[in-house]
């Protein structure tokens, strides 16, 4: 069964649970990734709904919550951070400023997951995030979302694979699966259109497809720049030995 979930205003939704995980144990279901929910529509509701989610992980900064506004009711929790105010992110500065070449895409998406790691914002949320995951009910639904699900959630649902002892096979392979997710004859004339109208900007598609997709190198940069996910998640989130223990426990299915 596809790890893809339809939704008519939502992109990018899909599982990042039920892999194996350490000495052949499976990750737990009910966790899910996702783009932003800005554009949610009645039927996403019911559907959203019917996956019983009741925390929400939201890695945008300010000012994309209040370009993009989610609407989620009572009954959801809802994780963010604040730290960086309204300044621009730099993803949209680069559209603004950047050299949007091929190659001069993907030398800022490297550079992005070399910052991403390191940013307070995502810091904050990512702690908060893995802390909730230590203990979460197994029948409650948990999302992790960005502004296109790949970047900051990418990260941070590779985190939480790599502390539930999936393989890096398998942990690349659901971060890599953004490029299959998304259907990118669709977004690419969208997000073209939205960028010249913003920016003035008329953007080759090559490089169009360079910023949306997703290459196991960025990954790479992340992980280069944190050393282990143990290490990063203790040395510089601050979780506890026994934080990190009773999130591993409680990301395996019972």
């Amino acid at each position: 069964m596809s790890r893809v979930l339809e939704f008519e205003g939502i992109r990018n939704f899909r599982h990042f649970g039920d892999y194996t995980g350490r000495d052949g144990t499976r990750v737990r279901s009910g966790l899910y990734r996702s783009g932003h929910f800005h554009n949610v529509t009645d039927a996403d509701r019911a559907k959203l709904d019917a996956l019983n989610i009741s925390v929400v992980a939201d890695l945008r900064r300010p000012r994309e919550r209040d370009n993009e506004p989610s609407s989620w009711g009572d009954g959801f929790r809802v994780l963010q951070s604040d730290v960086a105010g309204h300044a621009e992110p730099p993803h949209m500065r680069f559209l603004r400023t950047g050299d949007m070449s091929a190659d001069g895409v993907a030398t800022f998406m490297r550079s992005t997951y070399r910052r991403l790691p390191n940013e307070k914002g995502n810091q904050e949320v990512f702690t908060a995030g893995l802390r909730e995951l230590a203990t979460h009910g197994p029948d409650e639904g948990f999302v992790v979302h960005c502004a296109a699900g790949k970047d900051r959630t990418g990260l941070f649902c590779a985190l939480a694979l790599s502390l539930a002892g999936a393989s890096k096979d398998d942990i690349y392979d659901d971060y890599l699966m953004t490029n299959t997710a998304v259907d990118y004859d669709l977004l690419v004339p969208l997000i073209h259109k939205r960028i010249e109208e913003t920016y003035e900007r008329k953007v080759p598609e090559e490089s169009m497809r360079v910023f949306l997709g997703v290459k196991a190198e960025y990954l790479d940069e992340a992980f280069d720049e944190i050393g282990s996910a143990e290490s990063y998640v203790t040395d510089v989130l601050g979780l506890t030995e026994d934080e990190v223990a009773a999130v591993r426990a409680n990301l395996i299915a019972r």
